[in-house]
């Protein structure tokens, strides 16, 4: 597994990188949290992203964030910072997963990684999901538009609005939300 190590010191990551070489992870690019990292995780073709830093500030959230919106992967944050608030802004700003303290690293590294990738493809997962859905119900509010005007013009119930779009539809060979977003468009011109 390809890995990036963003740190705040060399010191401080030095246990990291010691477990990353005994457990076999490859570490492909060794980042200081003041340098721009997203450029570097966009082109490292790695798969996951450690932040190694003492405590969780507005640089490192800014970083996770960068990454989460240009290159989005699995990260996993190191730290010595406890705060249930700092726990909140990184997971918001794009960790995959919290470890405070993380002692005997090089025997709970690969456990740490996967469990970072899975949640960060449950969460994309989600995502996903929820994309879908916002894209159904602007659909549908277009649909329900498209059956007012058609209900409105040619004096019909819902019901048969909704089989007059769906013939339309199925007579071009398109579906049934780009008919009623075309009938929308034209009612918008014409009114």
């Amino acid at each position: 597994m390809n890995i990036i190590v963003i740190a705040d010191s060399l010191e401080y990551s030095q246990p990291l990188l010691q477990a990353a070489g005994e457990s076999g992870y490859r570490i492909v690019k060794f980042i200081s949290q003041n340098e721009e990292a997203a450029p570097f995780v966009k082109t490292a073709n790695a798969d996951a992203v450690i932040m190694v830093s003492a405590e969780i500030a507005h640089d490192e959230l800014r970083i996770m964030r960068s990454i989460a919106q240009t290159c989005p992967m699995p990260v996993l944050v190191l730290t010595c910072d406890a705060k249930p608030e700092s726990v909140e802004s990184a997971l918001k700003a794009g960790a995959s997963s919290y470890v405070i303290n993380g002692h005997d690293l090089a025997a709970r590294l690969g456990y740490l990684l996967q469990v970072a990738m899975v949640r960060f493809k449950h969460q994309l997962l989600l995502e996903n999901e929820l994309e879908t859905m916002r894209t159904a119900l602007v659909q549908r509010k277009i649909i329900e538009k498209a059956k007012g005007i058609i209900m409105k013009q040619r004096n019909l119930d819902e019901d048969n609005a909704y089989k007059a779009i769906r013939k339309l539809a199925m007579n071009h060979n398109k579906k049934i939300g780009e008919v009623a977003g075309q009938i929308v468009t034209a009612a918008e011109i014409l009114l």
